[in-house]
């Protein structure tokens, strides 16, 4: 799983619960993944003994975010031996740094090792890894992707192989007799090792840096290679900690006092994970996250526009404005030719895979691009960004208004939010109503007629209350077309775009009627919906949690709003992360983790919260 996070827009780098470097993400967040294993191991000269750093394996392992740039740090203890790995991402340079610094009582001579195997551009075959012995550097490569290792000091030897075929178990066995033997060049499924011979002297401790260059040239790596070598290596570990630091105290908000410490800490992490998988292109990824590639045959590594804009959103809200405006921009260039918006995206502009059929669509995404639109413009009073947005507005908002029933007004059937069920839905009638009214103001804002929208909107909004609302239940249904009466989360979100006015009595009907019966006992939070099997049965959902909280919010119950709040936090990993859902019975993360937009919704609603704590009621969206 996922503990650590770092990244710089082109580079994402995550550290698993064993300390390794797991994901590599070049040269967008989320695409390609890189990286196949890496691996620490080491060497007791003395004892003879060989240990690869694992739990359970002689060494404990304690990790933890470091400093106000949450630096990723992880620490090994066992057999007299202390282990600290800082990894840093270099804001502008396509170079990770691992400090790594070594203690051991006694002091004694030790050997540190360190396997890689890639699988550049996401194929492990046809790769080549050599030794450079007069830098020395090793260099793996594919195709149009470079990624080469040098040390301070340098390494004292390494060597190439290969792995997984042939039957091949992989070159790091030939690390675990403490001596490298293997050859300087390897191609296919090609991996490396590296050794250096430390002597940590009594009382104090070695250090030493590896780095890791991305590009896509070998002249490209070797400059920046070069560059780093003449500069100095610990400039560039100084340049990587005191960015990180000067952004958060820069950027980073204070999150409200009414927050407990954890939970102050899950904001930061939550602001700071929104910037590390956000490409520089604009691209939001909705987690790094590659387990699910086992399970489901495919992974979250894709923009959607849902979780795109809502996490935009959010952006504005924390202050990172020109990271909404990147996303809106990347948004422009991937909207359809019809103003739609397809299921999803790769991070590069693709298009992503889908399990849709024609049209492939989800009707609320493309609403949600342009409610982040208005939102985006709201939080920083710019026409000119309206007027640069609205091609994508405008031709959104056609769509919206022409892809509806001319009997109905409701839009026409598509896939809902949890991308299951065809349909016409409550939350996607709810979205589409409030984007088109968004699109209206727009429209206003830049000297458009905004009738067209805005009597659209209206006619949404009043064919969902007359079509989905049933007064036998007391509550909407959860979709028509076919007919749909389970309970859904998602019904919340739709009062938060204005389904009905927190006002209206049959609003605070609906929460408490969602509350009762999708609270997942005994471990608590929201459930998606009744009958949900995903990932386990009705597991609580962090974003279907944090609804609820806003709509207690909303409703004047500040007290369980933040108790619903605090609840998220108590389920974030010990590292400040935040997953998709969490196991009913026993509160382990379940499905993606890190979920962004698990991350975005809680810094929405701990704003939500900040307004009411300061007496002001909560901003519409």
């Amino acid at each position: 799983m996922i503990t650590l996070v770092a990244g710089n827009g082109r580079l994402l780098l995550t550290v698993n619960e064993q300390g390794d470097w797991n994901e590599l993400f070049y040269p967008f967040p989320g695409q390609f993944q890189q990286l196949r294993e890496a691996r620490l191991g080491l060497f007791d000269v003395r004892a003879g003994k060989f240990s690869w750093l694992r739990r359970g394996n002689g060494f404990a392992l304690e990790q933890r975010p470091v400093g106000a740039g949450h630096l990723p740090e992880s620490t090994w203890s066992g057999e007299g031996v202390r282990l600290t790995l800082r990894d840093h991402i270099h804001p502008n340079h396509d170079l990770i740094v691992r400090t790594i610094r070594v203690h051991a009582e006694p002091a004694r001579p030790l050997r540190l090792f360190a396997y890689h195997a890639f699988q550049i551009a996401e194929s492990m075959y046809q790769d080549t890894a050599y030794v450079d012995p007069q830098t020395p550097s090793l260099v793996h490569y594919k195709r149009g992707y470079y990624f080469e290792f040098f040390a301070d000091p340098p390494f004292t030897k390494a060597v190439c192989g290969e792995h997984t075929l042939k039957g091949l178990r992989g070159t790091y066995v030939d690390a675990e007799d403490g001596r490298l033997e293997g050859r300087p060049v390897a191609h296919g499924a090609a991996d490396s090792v590296m050794q250096w011979d430390l002597e940590p002297p009594a009382g104090g401790e070695s250090e030493l840096r590896l780095f890791l260059v991305a590009g896509q040239s070998l002249p490209a790596v070797h400059e920046v290679r070069d560059y780093v070598c003449q500069g100095g290596t610990t400039r560039f570990v100084r340049e990587s900690e005191r960015f990180w630091e000067s952004w958060a105290e820069r950027r980073l908000p204070h999150p409200p006092r009414g927050l407990s410490e954890l939970g102050q800490g899950v904001y930061r992490a939550s602001v700071l994970l929104m910037r590390h998988v956000s490409g520089a292109n604009g691209s939001i990824v909705a987690s790094p996250d590659t387990r699910s590639l086992v399970a489901a045959g495919d992974t979250y590594n894709y923009c959607w526009w849902r979780d795109g804009g809502y996490v935009a959103k959010a952006m504005d809200e924390a202050g990172l404005y020109e990271g909404a405006a990147k996303f809106l921009e990347f948004a422009q260039r991937c909207q359809s030719p019809d103003g739609s918006f397809f299921h999803r995206h790769f991070p590069d502009g693709a298009l992503g895979s889908t399990w849709h059929p024609p049209p492939f669509l989800q009707i609320d995404q493309t609403a949600t691009v342009v409610a982040a639109a208005w939102h985006h413009y709201k939080r920083g009073g710019d026409p000119d960004v309206l007027v640069a947005l609205w091609p994508l507005v405008k031709g959104a908002a056609n769509f919206l208004r022409g892809f509806r029933d001319p009997r109905t007004h409701l839009p026409r059937p598509s896939f809902d939010l949890w991308e299951e069920r065809m349909g016409v839905h409550a939350y996607s009638t709810a979205a589409v109503a409030h984007a088109l009214e968004r699109a209206a103001r727009i429209a206003g804002e830049i000297g458009k007629d905004p009738h067209p929208w805005r009597t659209a909107a209206d006619e949404v909004r009043e064919a969902a209350v007359r079509h989905l609302w049933d007064p036998e239940l007391g509550r909407f249904v959860r979709s028509i077309e076919p007919r749909d009466e389970r309970l859904d989360a998602s019904v919340l979100l739709a009062l938060k775009l204005g389904l009905l006015p927190w006002s209206d009595p049959r609003a605070k009907t609906i929460v408490d009627a969602v509350e009762r019966r999708l609270w997942a006992a005994p471990v608590g939070g929201l459930a998606r919906y009744e009958g949900d099997a995903y990932y386990g049965p009705e597991n609580p959902w962090i974003v279907c949690t944090l609804w609820l909280a806003e709509a207690r919010l909303r409703l004047g119950d500040s007290a369980r709003g933040r108790e619903l709040i605090e609840w998220a936090v108590a389920r974030a990993t010990p590292t400040h992360l935040l997953p998709e859902q969490v196991d009913r019975s026993s509160g382990e993360p379940r499905s993606a983790t890190p979920l962004t937009w698990s991350h975005s919704t809680f810094v929405d609603v701990v704003h939500k919260f900040a307004e009411t704590e300061q007496g002001r009621p909560a901003a519409e969206e």
